[in-house]
């Protein structure tokens, strides 16, 4: 499968030049390697309604996913109640301005949870193309537009139905993009040709696997790995043929939040029936839950919050707002406070610092380490329930109402003199 291969060297030479360059793009959930970390050396630290705000625009419509960032362009996806629509939106980063608004799809949104919308999956950007899926009451849309807002392919890569909705996000590998179709009816994997649209492998569980979980991509003893979890199952899949390398039972059946990888484990976290995680040694072949599940935890465990691996430390933060700190290759709790209010935002981390956003939009700005060090407390006065972007020393954040920008004053200070 030649036309899949792709060089994970040359990926983390980009990375590392984009980190010399002192700016980095932040091209899809979670950020440029799914996992919440920039590698920025300057963010701001402290911020207001006034103070450090460099713009703050409207959005149109209504809608859960994340903004994401490449280069002077930011990109979201939102649902109109009025015409029923799903639209992929673009602005300039460095001003807010709209550039263009397009509409991908039409149609009921379908039966969801009450805090779901039509529009709650984070789309993801490559130099060439904008990458967005949305599903109705009958099926799955996804579609690639150009970066002007034109589309290119529209495919429908299968029936859906779930009564919780949508918000799987989709991920960039390769040549292909892959789609998370995990659901209450047929689930499935798949990844599809970012130039045509075209299936290039899928892969249909034994059992469907209900999940809102993005995958994450992940690279062990030389080879690349896909982190897939859903219905009581963490489990392992080649990104090259979506064949299925391991997996282990739990932590429980359904899962929201993505499952955080590093230090040789996969760190895996779902919300229903009970909220409960494991981690997982990489490494295994076939059924591992008896050779590689390193623990298990139930305590302050988040649904919808996915957990932070940085520097060495498992930073938690659950939907009710219960911070905890973990060791983890034991899963020992290090540190634990009770500090902020409900949460459906997923930290970030940029610069030794830690962000999590609280539904209400105030943001608790922590020293990496851990202990609960509160570095600063900031408040933009709108709901948040998205997770934000940090590119080019600023911090991107999707409120319920508006698109915000919140850079330091010298950042201000470039763009007003035209840099």
């Amino acid at each position: 499968m030649k036309w899949l291969t792709r060089s994970f060297t040359g990926l983390l030479a980009g990375l590392i030049c984009l980190d010399c360059l002192n700016a980095e793009d932040w091209p899809g959930w979670r950020g440029p390697r799914g996992d919440g970390v920039s590698l920025e050396q300057t963010a701001p630290v402290t911020w207001g309604p006034t103070e450090n705000l460099l713009w703050k625009v409207p959005v149109p419509g209504s809608g859960r996913s994340s903004v994401v960032i490449s280069g002077r362009h930011a990109f979201l996806t939102t649902g109109t109640a009025d015409d029923l629509s799903r639209r992929v939106l673009c602005f300039d980063s460095n001003t807010g301005k709209l550039l263009w608004n397009s509409v991908v799809h039409q149609g009921p949104g379908g039966k969801m949870h009450q805090d779901n919308t039509m529009a709650s999956s984070t789309p993801a950007v490559d130099a060439q193309r904008v990458y967005a899926v949305f599903v109705d009451d009958v099926g799955m849309t996804v579609a690639a537009l150009d970066r002007n807002g034109k589309i290119v392919w529209k495919v429908n890569p299968g029936t859906f139905y779930s009564n919780h909705g949508f918000a799987a996000s989709p991920v960039l590998y390769g040549s292909g993009v892959i789609i998370n179709g995990h659901q209450d009816g047929t689930a499935f994997v798949c990844m599809l040709d970012r130039a045509t649209g075209e299936e290039l492998w899928r892969y249909t569980p034994a059992v469907n696997l209900r999940s809102f979980s993005t995958p994450v991509l992940t690279e062990y003893e030389g080879r690349t790995l896909m982190i897939l979890t859903g219905s009581r199952q963490t489990a392992a899949l080649d990104p090259e043929t979506g064949r299925l390398i391991w997996s282990a039972e739990g932590p429980s059946e359904k899962f929201v939040c993505t499952p955080s990888v590093g230090m040789g484990m996969v760190f895996s976290f779902a919300g229903s029936p009970d909220k409960k995680s494991l981690a997982v040694r990489l490494g295994g072949t076939g059924d591992v839950t008896a050779t590689h599940v390193a623990w298990r935890a139930e305590r302050g465990m988040p649904y919808v919050p996915s957990p932070l691996l940085f520097n060495g430390r498992l930073h938690i933060i659950n939907d009710l707002g219960v911070y905890s700190c973990l060791e983890p290759a034991s899963g020992k709790v290090l540190h634990t406070a009770r500090a902020l209010g409900s949460t459906y935002s997923s930290p970030v981390a940029a610069a030794g610092r830690i962000y999590l956003f609280e539904d209400t939009g105030r943001c608790t700005v922590l020293a990496d380490g851990a202990n609960f060090q509160v570095l600063a407390k900031n408040d933009i006065n709108e709901e948040v329930y998205t997770t934000p972007a940090i590119s080019n020393g600023s911090i991107f954040i999707r409120t319920t109402q508006s698109l915000i920008c919140i850079a330091p004053s010298g950042r201000q200070s470039d763009l007003s003199s035209g840099d």
